[in-house]
Order: structure tokens, then C-alpha cells, then sequence
């Protein structure tokens, strides 16, 4: 249900923010003994369209699998030498149009009263003595608890000393060939057969049918492209790999995610505000990925809600993975040309399961000694070196931790 203007402004639950994260969240909620709690979902846009794709690997079942839209059982990686293709058993790397998520949640979520949509654009979230609160279109809205997932790469919180920052930034197509031509059980991870130009470029390629495919020019860099740059790159890709197959762009996404080692907001003291998704730092800062991560932490918090659990909410991430993205952040913000020979590495000399563990950040220590010992030595020492300066001469605070759900 969608309204204008509530005839109450008070719920146990308010979710700023009705994306991935908001959604899973609310989502979760209803498939628990606090189904019957008043929650309140914000958010300007209505989410009608298909604007984006999630994409992950997994060993099992998530609440999701219904609407996975295409799943590969091996994945590929290709540099200017040669190539890498191998099955990922026992994972499988799947993926979630956006359009089929928000569809297949709210038809759920539409089955309870209690649950309801405003569509308005949040200004503020806090807490005061009265309680916890949203300011939506001039109205406030309170709750026990707030969960705030409005996040923009352009609002972050000032920037650091020591702190790395990139941008993930693609474009991407869905195209349909009028021949057949893609492999439809292998996935293209990374594909390096691109002009670096100071930067790491790579191009990413899902095929859903020997006909149709998204295909993502993707860097890692500190400045968006020109939107004509971005479908040159893509153009140039299909014309030489796919040579004299004529195709259609049956859709376009564009998306900006930040790669980035601090704090993506400021800090609260606010109690019972809980950031989540994007805003908590759920997306892992050297690849984008975040699905499966958001999915732990809003389980994590309703087991909260739920007194079944009482872990921190502030970091899925261990500190030696943490430490691990700090070293190739630098790399990658120094000189993003030394990404194509250190991923060429990584692929060639490693099987590719094992870099998925390390990435879902599930291997052991020993196996990430074996995965460092394969890699440049050099760009890494210097990493170590200049990470090491940084953090000593910065001293950093501890960060301050989300606060518990009671």
C-alpha cells in the first residue's frame, strides 16, 4: 500500500530506505513471530523499474533462490594472453534482477496489514527524548526503531586521513544477438582485453541464453566517465569479440558503487538507529559484492529483535580481511595499471573456488598465505609500507559500533 498521508505516525519499525537492504529487512521480519509489528517502509521511489542486478556465489539455499533469474556452474577470466575457465562446484554463482526482488517482496509483505508504504524522500533520521524518528515530506515519523539505508555516493561522511576511496562505476547492456553465440553455462567474471588507460578496466559478461546477455564495462577509479565513453568501451567489446553478429540493447543499467576502507556516514550516538546495507559498510570495498552480507546482517538483527542474539551490528567483516582491502584499495588508488597484472595472477595461479572463499571471506589463514605468495610481491610491500605510515601517523579511533537491538 502506498499513501500520501499516514492517519498515525507511530510503529515499532521504521525502514528509511526501501532498496535491497530495506526490503530484505522488512522481508525477514514478516517470515518471523514479529510479523504483527508496525513497520513502516520509506522511500521516494516506488521501485518500478528494473535499475539494477544483483549478482553472488553461494553453497546453499537463500530465501531468494525463487527468484533467481540465471545460475552458472563455472565461471572465466580472460587477459590479453590467455584464459581461465573452471567449474565452481560446490558453488554456484547466481543472479536477481531488480525488478523480480522488489515484485516477489512486496507481494509478500502486501499479505500483511501492518506493513506500510509511504512514498516520500526521507530528510532526516534521529532520536530525541521522544524516541526515535524519520522526517519524511515535512512529516515526523517515530518508532522504536529506526533501520536507515539512505545512502548516495555523493553524501558521504568527510573524508579520512589514511582512508583509501574509489568508485566502482559500470554501464551495462542487455543485449540480444540475431545468432547465437554466448555459452550459456559459463560466466565471465573478469575480461582484461581492455585498454587499462591508468585505471583498472575490466568487462563482465552473464549470458542468460546462447542469444541474450548483460555485458558491464566496469573500473575502479576516482572519477566517473563520460556516459559516450562508457557505450564506446561496450561497442568496441562486442565488435571484436562478436564480430559481424548483429545486436539490440534491450535495456541499459548504470550504477556507481564507493570501494572505500572508512566509514561511509557519520557516526551516531542515537540508541535505536540502526544503519544498514550500503550505509553500514555491507558492501566489500574491493569488489562491490553485497548481497549475501546485507542478507547476514538484517538476519542478524531480527534474530536481535527476536532476543535470540546479541553481536555487535557493526562489521560482518573480520579485521585481516579489512586489512587485505586496505592493501589493494592502495594499489588500486596509486596506480590502478598494476590491477590487471595482480587479477591475471590471482586467476592463473589459484583455482578460482579458492578465490571465492577468500572474496566471501570464508578461507583460512593458510590459505590466504598461498594466495599472497602467488601474487607481485612488489606493489604489495609498497602497499604494506605506505598502509603501515598512514595508520601510524593518523592513529585512528576504534570505530564506534552500531548499536544493539534490546
Amino acid at each position: 500500500m502506498c499513501i500520501s498521508k499516514l492517519l498515525v505516525n507511530k510503529f515499532d519499525y521504521i525502514i528509511a530506505g526501501g532498496g535491497c537492504a530495506g526490503l530484505s529487512l522488512a522481508y525477514n521480519i514478516v517470515q518471523t513471530d514479529l510479523k504483527d509489528k508496525r513497520v513502516l517502509i520509506i522511500d521516494a521511489d516506488q521501485k518500478r523499474s528494473n535499475d539494477r542486478t544483483w549478482a553472488f556465489w553461494s553453497k546453499h539455499d537463500t530465501l531468494f533462490d525463487a527468484i533467481v533469474s540465471k545460475k552458472w556452474n563455472k565461471l572465466s577470466f580472460f587477459d590479453d594472453e590467455r584464459s581461465k575457465k573452471e567449474n565452481i562446484a560446490p558453488y554456484t554463482y547466481r543472479l536477481i534482477q531488480g525488478l523480480d526482488f522488489y515484485k516477489f517482496v512486496k507481494k509478500e509483505l502486501a499479505a500483511h496489514a501492518n506493513v506500510t508504504f509511504l512514498e516520500a524522500y526521507v530528510s532526516r533520521v534521529g532520536e530525541d527524548q521522544k524516541g526515535a524518528f524519520v522526517w519524511a515530506d515535512g512529516q515526523r515519523y517515530t518508532a522504536e526503531w529506526v533501520f536507515d539505508s539512505c545512502f548516495t555516493v555523493g553524501k558521504l561522511a568527510n573524508r579520512k586521513e589514511g582512508a583509501h576511496f574509489l568508485l566502482q562505476h559500470f554501464l551495462g547492456w542487455r543485449v540480444k544477438l540475431e545468432t547465437p553465440a554466448f555459452n550459456t553455462d559459463e560466466a565471465i567474471l573478469m575480461d582484461f582485453r581492455a585498454p587499462q588507460d591508468n585505471d583498472a578496466r575490466f568487462f563482465y559478461l552473464l549470458p542468460f541464453s546462447e542469444k541474450e546477455a548483460l555485458v558491464e564495462f566496469t573500473l575502479f577509479s576516482d572519477r566517473l566517465l563520460d556516459k559516450k565513453a562508457y557505450r564506446s568501451a561496450l561497442e568496441g567489446y562486442l565488435s571484436k569479440h562478436y564480430a559481424e553478429i548483429t545486436y539490440t540493447i534491450e535495456e541499459e543499467e548504470f550504477g556507481v558503487i564507493p570501494m572505500t576502507d572508512q566509514t561511509l556516514t557519520a557516526e551516531t550516538d542515537y540508541p535505536h538507529v540502526v544503519q544498514i546495507g550500503t550505509k553500514a559498510g555491507m558492501v566489500k570495498p574491493t569488489t562491490g559484492y553485497a548481497f549475501l552480507n546485507i542478507q547476514k546482517q538484517v538476519s542478524d538483527i531480527v534474530s536481535q529483535l527476536q532476543g535470540k542474539k546479541s553481536t555487535s551490528l557493526a562489521t560482518l567483516t573480520q579485521s585481516r580481511f579489512r586489512f587485505y582491502d586496505r592493501l589493494l584499495l592502495n594499489i588500486l588508488q596509486e596506480d590502478g595499471r598494476e590491477a590487471k597484472g595482480i587479477f591475471s595472477k590471482l586467476f592463473h595461479r589459484n583455482r578460482i573456488t579458492t578465490i571465492l572463499t577468500f572474496l566471501g571471506e570464508k578461507s583460512t589463514i593458510w590459505q590466504e598465505a598461498r594466495i599472497f605468495a602467488s601474487l607481485p610481491t612488489l606493489p604489495f610491500l609498497k602497499a604494506l609500507f605506505k598502509v603501515y605510515i598512514a595508520s601510524f601517523f593518523n592513529s585512528p579511533k576504534p570505530k564506534a559500533q552500531l548499536n544493539q537491538a534490546k
